[in-house]
């Protein structure tokens, strides 16, 4: 890829080899001219002639910027792909030469250097290389010493063995008085751990030896109360990868309680055995100083202090919230591959949800969340955590309802709790409903029993009374009926405890919110309708097309009566089986788009519109402009087709965009060169398509690409000449089967707030704006930076506004929230409410060629390259006459 605009590679690194050669240009020159022979050459056959010239300015140069520079090239350049061992061991002689300069960046560069370039294998090389990093780690300058850790970092990655004092000076140099020091030995500490976990290393003043990873792990921890904020961050981050620690050395992590260091307590066997061959008896000053070893404490004997002594406590309570974060993210870590460690570490996470910080308290619930599966809560942790709905933070309550859905709860008492506070949580934010009955369900699928026990306090069951019968439309009841109703599918037993009112409840939730309340095994009497009755819906869909792929020999009024029969049976079918719903969606537009295709071909002079009628020629208008939004939603609406299937509506988008400039040069006065570039354009995109994907095309395109091959300049009226005769003889062909229909997917939204049916009255004063809620889940869309506001004004103008990024959350997989706020305006002239329609739209006006915007096929407001998402919402807006000033 040629640096300077219109030069090659080649032309530049001769360029820069002549100025190389000069030595008159002052020594700033050369580096830069260095530097960027670094950065274009990259194979070892433009390296080859390039790297005896750097090795000869390292030489003769006597400027140490330009000797650092060369010795970092000449590095660059003998590892360029294939690596040559003879210019590396040049490289080595070089860096090893010029350890004796005191300049501190040459002895940097050299380090790098041969730290890069280390062989692998034993031998002479390797040991001055070993001995002249570990001579430069305790190096006078702190660059220096960082830079010979970093190449022993790089050493020990590329698996050549250290010996036991690199790693006795690693530990020294945890003490430095330089942060950057300390942070590149954290490193290399947690490098060595990770290489030979199991060695073992003696403990200073004593006689007992650890496994090196444990003994890292307590020198990482110790550093988790350094005086720097960058190396108690990384010290914090470094902990959660060194998952093989012992038992006792990460329990101790959550203990504050402070030892001796690293030294062995002796027993008091031990201490007897020695009293005695001193001498000496007990004295009668001590009290029980004398005991009988029987009666020493089991805990007494052999303990050693880890050094891991409250790390992560120390960590959890450090000022800056880069640390705790860190700290709860090693917490999980560690939490994930040991149980016990989990539950142990439970209250300090609980404790973290009174951080002053937003961020650090959303981390300690998705940590939560994370350990679910190996904590069981108790009612006073419970009652921590619940206190947490109240806080202001949506992403904190919506993260804590999905904590509270797959957590286990141990007692009754835990459940009541929870629900009482997700009710209280109902009262205080309104908006988090669907939130916390997607929790109440969860909740009682996994608390059956506990479940069991509270029906009649739940749902105010007397023995001997009958009680009121709650109302359906009371949010709380819902809730309460959601998490007992969740329950009974997996204790059948809570069915006979419920009341007559109470089932038939059940079966309009059933109806309202079948994603929330599952099937119940009842009598006939109480089940819903339709939920036994067996379908057989993949079947019909796949008749429907074979239906429509068997018409080609038919006449064109069957085939327009068939298409419209199919059409309206396939978008029933989506509204009946909402598992097979986008692919009735897809296979219904194709159908239509069918259908507008023969019905446009079969108009009687269709090709002149100026000889039909004023109603004929809207009507024959108003049928391009659908088909060309149909093929256009058809090609960027629907995601996981076929190739087949891809390749089927690329060919009908192809046709419609042959279809339109027949149309427009015939029936306009009009340029139509912008159309037939878009039409040659999609043509050559679909040609390389079937390349790839090694599919054939139909008799069409075949026929397209030989008139084309025989044009010497595609002019709009002689390509308009050749598509003519070949749209009417080539037939649409039906859409290719769908071997995957449960796969495909349609991008959707829903707005859930504002309501359609709210009666709310948005006022402002005239000529402002006001702020008007809005809630949408949206829903395999390909791009979100496509999603779109469209706001539709009532005197017909609308205005697409882009949502922020952040207001745009994913909660799973394909799926996005919506959640922002949009600003409506009023004009003076209105002097009453209005409705205003909200509406969620894909703007793919960069994704598609615009030639049909220069053109009346297009309307004003771009509806050819927007995809609506939703049916708009529409909200009243009531501006107020501007009262003027006395």
């Amino acid at each position: 890829m040629p640096i300077f605009q219109g030069e090659t590679q080649t032309e530049v690194v001769q360029g820069l080899m002549t100025l190389l050669q000069n030595e008159s240009h002052p020594p700033i020159i050369i580096v830069k001219v260095l530097a960027l022979l670094a950065a274009v050459i990259t194979t070892q056959s433009q390296a080859q002639p390039v790297f005896e010239e750097v090795m000869t300015v390292a030489k003769r140069s006597k400027s140490q910027k330009v000797i650092a520079q060369a010795i970092h090239t000449a590095s660059s350049l003998s590892q360029c792909v294939p690596p040559d061992p003879k210019l590396q061991d040049q490289v080595i002689q070089l860096a090893l030469s010029q350890f004796t300069s005191t300049n501190y960046v040459i002895k940097v560069r050299s380090l790098e250097a041969v730290g890069n370039l280390c062989p692998t294998e034993e031998g002479r090389v390797q040991s001055a290389i070993m001995k002249t990093l570990i001579e430069h780690t305790k190096h006078q300058d702190n660059r220096v010493r960082t830079a010979a850790f970093n190449a022993l970092l790089v050493v020990q990655e590329r698996e050549v063995k250290l010996s036991p004092e690199v790693y006795d000076s690693v530990c020294q140099a945890l003490h430095d008085d330089y942060q950057c020091v300390r942070e590149v030995a954290l490193n290399l500490i947690k490098v060595a751990a990770d290489g030979d976990p199991e060695r073992l290393v003696p403990i200073p003043d004593s006689d007992h030896h650890v496994r090196l990873v444990d003994h890292a792990f307590s020198q990482i921890c110790n550093m988790v109360n350094d005086i720097s904020v960058r190396v108690r961050t990384k010290a914090a981050s470094l902990l959660g990868n060194m998952t093989s620690v012992s038992e006792r050395f990460l329990a101790q992590t959550l203990d504050k309680k402070l030892m001796s260091n690293m030294r062995r307590k002796r027993s008091a066997h031990e201490r007897a055995r020695a009293m005695v061959a001193s001498g000496e008896w007990s004295t009668g000053k001590r009290w029980s100083d004398d005991a009988p070893k029987e009666q020493v404490e089991a805990d007494s004997v052999s303990v050693i202090n880890t050094g891991a002594c409250g790390a992560f406590v120390h960590g959890l309570e450090d000022e800056f919230l880069e640390v705790r974060n860190a700290t709860l993210d090693s917490i999980c870590a560690l939490a994930l591959n040991n149980s016990q460690f989990a539950n142990q570490s439970l209250d300090f996470l609980v404790d973290m949800f009174n951080d002053e910080i937003e961020e650090v308290r959303l981390k300690a619930i998705q940590v939560l969340q994370q350990i679910a599966c190996h904590i069981t809560l108790r009612s006073d942790q419970l009652g921590e955590i619940l206190h947490a709905l109240k806080d202001s933070s949506l992403d904190i309550r919506e993260s804590l309802h999905t904590f509270l859905a797959t957590t286990i709860l141990s007692t009754m008492d835990c459940i009541k709790l929870c629900v009482t506070g997700l009710i209280d949580n109902l009262r205080r934010y309104p908006q988090d409903r669907r939130s916390i009955h997607r929790c109440l369900r969860r909740l009682g699928s996994n608390h059956p029993i506990l479940v069991e026990a509270l029906v009649p306090q739940l749902l105010l069951i007397h023995p001997y009374f009958d009680g009121v019968e709650p109302s359906v439309q009371d949010g709380e009841y819902i809730c309460k009926l959601i998490l007992v109703l969740n329950a009974a599918v997996h204790c059948p037993t809570i069915v006979p405890l419920l009341e007559q009112h109470t089932l038939r409840h059940y079966a309009y939730l059933r109806d309202t919110m079948p994603q929330l309340v599952p099937v119940l095994k009842l009598g006939e009497d109480w089940q819903p309708t339709g939920e036994a009755v067996a379908t057989n819906t993949l079947r019909f869909l796949r008749e429907s097309m074979e239906k429509v792929a068997n018409l080609e020999r038919s006449s064109t009024q069957m085939r327009l009566t068939i298409y419209q029969i199919v059409h309206s049976d396939l978008v029933k079918l989506a509204d009946i089986d909402p598992e097979l719903s986008p692919a009735a969606h897809f296979a219904a537009l194709y159908t239509q788009c069918m259908w507008l295709f023969n019905k446009i071909l079969s108009t009687r002079n269709w090709l002149t519109p100026s000889s039909l009628s004023v109603q004929q020629s809207g009507a024959l208008k108003s049928n391009v402009d659908q088909l060309l939004r149909n093929t256009f939603r058809l090609r960027h609406a629907f995601t996981n087709l076929s190739p087949q299937a891809e390749a089927s509506i690329r060919n009908l988008r192809v046709r419609t965009l042959a279809l339109q400039l027949v149309y427009v040069v015939h029936g306009s006065t009009g340029s139509a060169l912008g159309l037939c570039d878009n039409f040659l354009e999609h043509t050559e995109a679909l040609h390389r398509y079937l390349t790839d994907e090694k599919l054939s095309g139909d008799s069409f395109l075949e026929a397209v690409f030989e008139e084309l091959s025989q044009l010497e300049e595609p002019r709009p009226g002689a390509v308009a000449r050749i598509l003519q005769p070949l749209l009417i003889s080539h037939p649409v062909p039906a859409l290719a089967p769908i071997t995957n229909p449960r796969e495909i997917r349609m991008c959707s939204a829903e707005i859930l707030e504002p309501q359609p049916d709210s009666e709310v009255i948005y006022k402002l004063s005239a000529g402002l704006v006001v702020g008007v809620p809005l809630d949408a889940e949206v829903s395999h869309i390909p791009n979100p930076s496509t999603l779109r506001i469209r706001v539709a004004y009532p005197d017909h103008s609308t205005h697409l506004v882009v949502p922020p990024k952040s207001h745009l959350r994913k909660v799973g997989p394909g799926t996005y929230r919506l959640l922002t706020t949009v600003l409506v305006s009023a004009q003076v002239s209105w002097s009453e409410a209005c409705q205003v329609g909200l509406s969620l739209v894909l703007d793919l006006s960069d994704q598609e060629v615009l030639a049909a915007r220069r053109h009346s096929v297009a309307k004003a407001d771009d509806s050819a390259t927007t995809i609506q998402l939703v049916k708009p919402v529409k909200v009243l807006v009531w501006p107020k006459v501007i009262r003027k000033g006395v």
